[in-house]
């Protein structure tokens, strides 16, 4: 797409540009970085990053909109949504407070889907979970689900994906079920599964398939379920994770998978059997602190960077596997656009 080609190519600038003014008198700074090289097959790929600092978001999830060519960043603290425009640029654009606390986002067409985690009174540990359907053209909601009525017990929602029919499938961090809201609004216990059971109440990530099946991360597991017949497989995987943060098909059906834990690492992983078993193809190791989103764009791999569990940071990190370009092995300062940045190239 043109506007993400931009997006790379003015990370790449050689000449100085006129600092960038935002709103609300918010200053960012832009730092451009190469790290380690993601070999591809023959072809290896480049890493960028872009830091932003001083905004205050405790940014969760990212995530692409098509129609707007842009991608949007989310804050899980007070419920606002903006959008990381071509020239690297972070712009609000709206808040609203069914959308604090959410966790994890999703784009159809104009249609933001949301899942949020609300603190009961009750029991600060549990989450009082909502399916939040927003319409990014009129900044309306357009219904808001509550989860908590299908199942019994602690909830925190940490991940959805949506299948070509519209149906939205949700997965419970604290409770062993995925939940299904339909196009329609109508909402169901999917699944209860034994296998679903989270030993560490961590994150858990989900993916759908186009052959009708889903991918679940619990812990450091995948798990594939068949939508048909709701029957649960191990996937049976080479390498051990630390835990895993998300779950992303490319175009292709590569499965990207953010590890989170003491070293964060981005690995593509790909099977020959639909997912009976998986093999990692590559891991990236580069500098990670907390890999908790992937979103995959015109052979791009995008990754938020953000510690939104500390509630003492507010800064996060777009970082870029870019498997279209071959590192260079020169270093070099500059300055472009939107501030002072440093950029660093190494052949390795």
């Amino acid at each position: 797409m043109k506007n993400i080609e931009i997006f790379i190519k003015s990370l790449l600038y050689m000449h100085r540009r006129p600092q960038v003014r935002f709103a609300f008198s918010i200053k960012y700074y832009l730092i451009l970085a190469l790290g380690l090289t993601l070999t591809f097959g023959e072809v290896r790929a480049q890493n960028y990053i872009v830091n932003y600092y001083g905004f205050n978001l405790a940014a969760q999830d990212l995530v692409y909109h098509p129609a707007q060519k842009q991608f949007m960043v989310n804050s899980i603290r007070d419920g606002q949504l903006g959008y990381i425009n071509s020239e690297a640029q972070y712009r609000p654009v709206l808040k609203d407070s069914l959308l604090i606390g959410t966790t994890a986002m999703k784009i159809r067409g104009n249609t933001l889907y949301a899942v949020t985690n609300r603190l009961s009174v009750s029991n600060s540990k549990s989450g009082l979970p909502r399916l939040v359907k927003f319409n990014l053209t009129t900044k309306k909601v357009e219904f808001v689900y509550e989860l908590g009525t299908l199942f019994k017990g602690p909830h925190f929602v940490t991940d959805l994906t949506i299948d070509p029919e519209g149906g939205v499938y949700i997965v419970d961090a604290l409770s062993a079920v995925i939940y299904k809201v339909d196009q329609a609004g109508r909402g169901s216990l999917f699944l209860e599964s034994n296998f679903l059971q989270s030993e560490t109440g961590q994150v858990k990530a989900i993916a759908y398939h186009k052959h009708e099946y889903l991918l679940v991360a619990v812990d450091r597991e995948i798990l594939k379920i068949d939508i048909k017949t709701g029957t649960v497989y191990k996937v049976d995987i080479e390498t051990d994770f630390d835990s895993i943060n998300t779950l992303h098909f490319t175009k292709e059906y590569l499965l990207a998978v953010s590890e989170g834990g003491p070293n964060g690492k981005v690995h593509i992983l790909n099977t020959s059997n639909s997912w009976v078993a998986g093999k990692v193809l590559r891991t990236d190791t580069w500098q990670y602190k907390n890999p908790i989103n992937i979103e995959f764009v015109d052979n791009r791999i995008y990754i938020l960077d953000s510690e939104a569990d500390k509630l003492a940071s507010s800064d996060f990190a777009v970082r870029i596997i870019d498997l279209n370009k071959l590192p260079s092995s020169r270093k070099r300062k500059a300055r472009i656009l939107a501030g002072d940045v440093t950029i660093l190239r190494k052949d390795f």
